[in-house]
């Protein structure tokens, strides 16, 4: 008889909606944490977009100080200055629910500087970020600084987001050389005719760019004689890059140019980037024929800054600067290469290094006959193997520019990269470029837009293979609020196929039962037999444990329609907009003291779990209590509660480390009263 009651109480609860263990009147509300981890499933699709991830209750006026633009946090290096003149950049958001009517004033401080500076930015649409730019001010080298911002809005109802508060110190670095990595063929009409500018621009800038060119076999024929020449080297660094489109330069192992490269931003912008920064190591060539047909190169190292990693590796490059053909070869048409990777030195793995003190490599090679000795070259550069840094590079040559120049060639209408088609058998049009936010978290509303540094500030991601993951892109933005920016995956690019990516958020404070989450995303799908997916997933118990509640791929997760170019989402339409409701996983109240009037099972949160999670109840007299897990069939599980109970609110945590993913029930007993409740373990 007891079990036949039992099960009439599991397919009750079966039948009946989930409601909440309290009434929303209560006065005392648990204030919790919350974590998110987004976790995405490269299937080498398309492009996928998040932003605007928010916790609580936005108000009607408030402006938030959202990021310190040009004055780096913690720690970045001067390329062998002792100080240097920034007039500082700080961004000011309207995330308030209406306009703002009049100005606000916005005020800077470095007090180490004894500097100080105000300007008054003009009324802010909803969602509108405004850029401040103060006067200049000499920052110094060595010399730790404190940067505070901070804006005056007399209408402003939340201001424990005025104000940003960062650490910065500059050190003196050694000057630093953009290592560009090409990937180009001579069967590429696209590499011939971007090839132009790339070189045109190298040609210019030859005193701080240190090129290597590796030739691929592909686009059919793939029939470059360079690749063929040396094919086990090229594929190994195609493969460290993901390679599999032509042409494809990367900055410094780690930006991507963008095409094409006649647009003269794609080229100049990675340039400063990269030349304006110091680096903590410096690297210097020198070379000298000790035969006939011998070169041997030397290579010092020196680390004026210990650079803490166990994957540091000196990779040495034999580069030809120039290689002229009496008739144009390929499809491209070209008769001259320039900066053409000949051999890796000894091999493309290179030399671990400490990343500390100075060390010296010597290397020797042959000078093939087929090469042109007088145009041979020697490239070196330190690379982190933990996510494809390049911490400064350096050559051989002399700072002569080439005696050619390609300045007054046409500049084509279209230009499409070309891709391995016998991997992949799909074509695609070039991508839009990126450019590598910080954490605001105040009581009661909490908020990431992406608009400042990336990663925010406390943010973390784990990638194995180190190269694309999540990433900002500039110029896109969500639907909830508006401004500049939002995350990128950019799966389109994404060769890695099978690849996970998880990005985990900071901790969420001061949040509620109810309160609800919220984020925007878009994504449109390539083709239907390359899928991506997105899940997201929770913990209230500071990362200890997850629980999901999003899981969205293929044309589930689109909000856009299908696309073989690769999609960004210029239209308001082309975004969605999820809602959790925090009561899902966070307890009505923290009231353990107090007698209630009525027996009374709370559902269990999270729900679903994996593999631990908490229940409460109510009792409001002394007795024994039991709360005990059944399986689907009536089967006893396991004993939560089993023991003399005085009369209150309790909580207690169930793990289910041994037992399999499925649906099961757990029933609160005390004296006549009797109360069972679903919960969901997935594993």
């Amino acid at each position: 008889m007891k079990k036949t009651a039992i099960k009439y109480f599991f397919f009750a609860t079966m039948l009946l909606s989930a409601s909440l263990l309290f009434p929303s009147s209560l006065s005392v509300q648990a204030k919790k944490s919350i974590m998110l981890q987004f976790i995405t499933y490269n299937g080498y699709g398309n492009n996928l977009y998040l932003d605007n991830i928010i916790t609580g209750n936005r108000a009607n006026f408030d402006l938030a100080i959202t990021s310190i633009n040009n004055i780096p946090r913690d720690t970045s290096f001067l390329p062998g200055t002792s100080s240097t003149p920034i007039f500082p950049s700080v961004n000011v958001t309207n995330i308030g629910l209406v306009p703002t009517s009049d100005s606000v004033k916005v005020t800077i401080r470095i007090p180490e500087l004894s500097y100080s500076d105000e300007m008054k930015i003009g009324p802010m649409n909803k969602g509108q970020t405004s850029e401040a730019v103060f006067s200049m001010v000499s920052i110094q080298v060595n010399q730790p600084i404190t940067v505070i911002t901070y804006l005056s809005y007399a209408s402003d109802s939340l201001n424990s987001n005025d104000t940003l508060k960062q650490t910065s110190l500059f050190l003196t670095g050694a000057p630093k050389n953009m290592l560009l990595e090409q990937f180009t063929s001579a069967t590429s009409p696209s590499c011939g005719y971007n090839d132009i500018f790339l070189d045109t621009f190298v040609n210019n800038h030859i005193g701080n760019i240190c090129a290597i060119k590796y030739h691929v076999g592909f686009p059919p024929p793939g029939i470059d004689s360079f690749y063929i020449r040396d094919t086990a080297m090229i594929e190994h660094r195609r493969e460290y890059y993901f390679d599999n489109s032509v042409p494809l330069s990367i900055v410094d192992g780690r930006s991507r140019i963008s095409l094409p490269y006649y647009v003269d931003s794609n080229l100049t912008a990675p340039y400063y980037v990269s030349t304006d920064a110091g680096s903590p190591v410096s690297v210097t060539v020198t070379n000298q024929y000790v035969d006939p047909d011998t070169i041997q190169s030397t290579v010092v190292v020196q680390f004026l800054y210990p650079v803490q990693s166990n994957k540091l590796f000196l990779r040495v490059a034999a580069v030809e600067r120039e290689v002229d053909y009496a008739n144009p070869i390929g499809a491209s048409g070209e008769m001259t290469f320039y900066d053409v990777c000949r051999k890796m030195l000894t091999d493309s793995i290179g030399f671990p290094v400490s990343g500390t003190g100075t060390s010296q490599f010597v290397v020797k090679y042959y000078v093939d006959p087929s090469w042109q000795d007088t145009s041979i070259y020697t490239v070196a550069f330190i690379q982190d193997d933990l996510d494809r840094t390049i911490l400064n590079s350096g050559k051989s040559l002399n700072t002569t520019p080439h005696r050619k120049s390609h300045l007054t060639i046409k500049k084509p209408d279209i230009i499409k990269p070309d891709f391995d088609t016998k991997k992949f058998y799909r074509h695609r049009s070039f991508a839009r470029g990126f450019s590598p936010a910080i954490a605001d978290t105040v009581s009661y509303f909490n908020y990431e837009l992406f608009e400042g540094p990336f990663l925010p500030k406390g943010w973390r991601i784990y990638n194995i293979d180190g190269f694309f993951t999540f990433e900002k892109c500039t110029g896109v933005n969500g639907v909830t609020i508006a401004g500049n920016n939002s995350m990128k995956m950019p799966f389109y690019d994404y060769l890695n196929i099978g690849q996970r990516d998880t990005l985990y958020t900071v901790s969420f404070d001061s949040v509620s039962w109810y309160d609800t989450l919220t984020f925007d995303w878009a994504y449109a799908v390539y083709l239907s037999e390359y899928n991506d997916s997105l899940a997201v997933n929770i913990s209230v118990d500071g990362g200890n444990t997850f629980a999901n509640f999003f899981n969205k791929g293929g044309y589930e997760l689109a909000t856009a329609l299908s696309t073989t170019l690769p999609f960004i989402p210029y239209s308001t339409t082309q975004w969605k907009t999820f809602r959790f409701p925090l009561s899902a996983v966070i307890p009505p109240d923290n009231r353990q003291n107090i007698v209630p009037n009525n027996y009374e099972l709370g559902q269990n949160y999270p729900n679903p779990f994996n593999p631990r999670t908490t229940i409460g109840y109510k009792i409001p007299k002394d007795g024994f209590v039991s709360i005990k897990v059944y399986d689907i069939t009536g089967r006893e599980i396991a004993k939560i509660v089993n023991e003399y109970k005085k009369a209150g609110t309790y909580e207690s945590v169930f793990t289910a480390d041994r037992l399999a993913s499925g649906v099961y029930f757990y029933v609160l007993q005390a004296g006549d009263f009797v109360q069972a409740k679903k919960l969901v373990l997935l594993k």
